[in-house]
């Protein structure tokens, strides 16, 4: 039986993407790495980490995607000290001055008066202080159709990053057939 036709390779522009996440639940963990393996996928240097170890640490080169959730209108265990640090009085208004970013918020309508609090206030911060938003804040509800509103705001976030950081983005089909031949450990 003949070896498989190779794919296209893609293009490796090495553009730094860090993917940080708050969740206690895990979702928005999940999430995160799904969103840092595609940045591999479309040529990005990616890597995912919690929040709070990125406090006061945002890196100026490449870009930010946020990743988090809401506990009672709280921040998640792994994104206290972030929340505190991006809310509070110690930081100045052009301190995030160089930092690029986009957020994508986990939620559940059933809690009304929290939903989403938690990603808003981040993306309302680090605007507040300076870093450029490069694509709209996207909100997942597990009330309604959370994957269909999580695909809705994933699929144009590459070229939108691309075009944002000026990196050559490979065609769709060639990050998918990348994607498709990574085992699922």
């Amino acid at each position: 039986m003949p070896a498989p036709a190779p794919s296209p390779a893609t293009t490796q522009h090495n553009t730094p993407l860090l993917v940080l996440y708050g969740s206690n639940l895990g979702t928005a963990e999940d999430l995160a790495h799904r969103i840092a393996d595609g940045g591999t996928a479309h040529g990005f240097s990616a890597m995912a980490a919690p929040l709070d170890d990125y406090t006061d640490k945002l890196p100026t080169s490449g870009a930010v995607v946020i990743v988090t959730a809401s506990y009672n209108g709280t921040p998640p265990d792994n994104a206290v000290r972030f929340c505190d640090w991006l809310g509070g009085d110690d930081i100045s208004r052009d301190h995030l001055t160089g930092v690029r970013y986009t957020v994508f918020g986990c939620g559940d309508q059933d809690w009304t008066a929290t939903f989403q609090a938690i990603p808003r206030m981040v993306d309302a911060q680090l605007e507040a202080h300076g870093a450029q938003r490069l694509y709209p804040r996207g909100e997942g509800d597990a009330r309604g159709d959370f994957d269909g509103q999580f695909q809705a705001w994933y699929g144009p976030l590459w070229p939108a990053l691309a075009t944002a950081l000026s990196v050559e983005a490979p065609a769709p089909e060639t990050a998918c057939r990348r994607r498709s031949t990574r085992s699922n450990t």
